[in-house]
């Protein structure tokens, strides 16, 4: 079996606690205003690359980006959104432009061989939830960016900039 090739251009973007979870019913088991500015700062002006559950869960485009749903579903049409029937065709349009992938867990497991970067907020605490980032081998991976603070709700929260070992092109977004 072939080696899938990473997308230079391709990132992970998602926020997780300490136990790798995701999710709760859909939806963010926290609402964390740090981890909020950090996500849109990150993926404001590019793709956004989403299930239909996440897209759904956010309940509208996410504004100064262009967003990518998955989905099977022939009939499923959002206004101001593209839907792509698979990954290949949301490959073709993104083509060599940055796209951040946002979710959810399948979406993650499919995407996590092919992207060159994977950007993580870290939450050190445990919430109660149901979906949770797949299995992820750090060794595979060179930390380029590591920062910690405390949230004003009290969470100690880092932000990890993570560049796939072997990746040919730096991945650079605005600060």
């Amino acid at each position: 079996m072939s080696q899938p090739i990473i997308k230079p251009n391709l990132a992970i973007i998602v926020a997780m606690d300490k136990n790798n979870l995701i999710g709760r019913q859909n939806r963010l088991p926290w609402r964390i205003p740090e981890d909020l500015a950090y996500f849109r700062t990150k993926t404001l002006g590019h793709y956004v690359l989403m299930g239909k559950n996440t897209y759904l869960s956010l309940g509208k485009p996410l504004d100064q980006r262009t967003n990518i749903i998955l989905s099977t579903d022939p009939s499923f049409k959002v206004p101001g959104c593209i839907v792509c029937p698979d990954i290949s065709s949301a490959l073709e349009y993104v083509g060599s432009d940055r796209c951040f992938v946002i979710g959810g867990a399948r979406i993650f497991q499919q995407f996590l061989p092919l992207v060159a970067k994977l950007f993580l907020s870290r939450i050190d605490h445990d919430f109660e939830g149901d979906t949770y980032f797949p299995q992820l081998d750090l060794k595979q991976w060179k930390r380029k960016y590591y920062e910690q603070l405390s949230t004003k709700d009290g969470y100690q929260l880092s932000f990890n900039e993570y560049e796939r070992n072997g990746s040919e092109q730096e991945f650079k977004t605005p600060s």
